[in-house]
């Protein structure tokens, strides 16, 4: 099987569950790291799908890293390679295929409900998954979906959560963290929690029952995203079947 082709772009903004969820699928995967300079590959025809993980910068900031990746998206979106995003990974997918990024009136940080959206999408991608859960949030911006995309569920300080665009699915959540990759961040970037309205949780309330958090996360949404696409992925790999 050809990998799936993962984009980094800080070096403490790791693909954590993901990761661990290939592996114990026997899924290759590789890294771009744009942190460290890495180029941007164009060809798509030596992958099997494309993931692009979060960072705290701007799809707008106007780095020509940024650019080539949105150009790599319209070009996989064109050939129905899968793709899958995180935080500004999913703002930057949005944005490739026509919808548009803008900060919010309050960042939304902490561990928030979501629910299902009522749509044919939502209920095949998130067939197995509760009408509401927990998942774990970071972001300043907001994206608008783009033409044809269908939304999976919302929160209520950011109506648009995740979305499906052919084999192609987002979440501008942080569904890939791991209890040590958040401590992580809170180290890091903590400096960005100011819990001055009710979209944004303290550092306390971020870290409380951090590790079943994680767990609860990762067996009721997670995972079951991840299969979810996989199961595209590997239908459109030669001799592979879906699970």
């Amino acid at each position: 099987m050809k990998p799936i082709r993962i984009f980094r772009h800080e070096d403490w903004i790791q693909p954590g569950r993901l990761t661990e969820h290939l592996a114990s699928r026997g899924v290759p995967w590789e890294l771009v790291c744009m942190d460290r300079g890495d180029q941007v590959p164009q060809q798509i025809d030596d992958i099997s799908g494309l993931v692009f993980l979060g960072g705290t910068m701007s799809v707008n900031d106007g780095h020509p890293w940024l650019a080539e990746e949105m150009q790599l998206i319209r070009v996989a979106a064109t050939q129905g390679l899968p793709m899958l995003g995180h935080c500004l990974g999913s703002q930057l997918i949005a944005k490739a295929l026509g919808g548009t990024v803008a900060p919010m009136p309050s960042k939304e940080i902490g561990w928030h409900d979501v629910r299902k959206h009522d749509n044919p999408q939502a209920r095949k991608w998130l067939q197995d998954v509760p009408d509401q859960f927990q998942i774990f949030i970071w972001h300043h911006e907001a994206f608008s979906l783009p033409p044809g995309a269908q939304p999976l569920y919302s929160s209520d300080y950011c109506p648009e959560q995740a979305y499906v665009f052919g084999n192609t699915v987002a979440t501008v959540a942080h569904v890939e963290m791991t209890a040590d990759m958040l401590e992580a961040w809170l180290d890091i970037y903590g400096y960005d929690i100011e819990p001055s309205s009710p979209s944004v949780q303290s550092i306390q309330q971020v870290r409380e029952g951090l590790v079943q958090r994680c767990s609860t996360m990762h067996s009721q949404f997670t995972d079951r995203l991840y299969d979810a696409w996989l199961a595209r992925v590997m239908n459109l790999t030669p001799g592979l079947m879906a699970t």
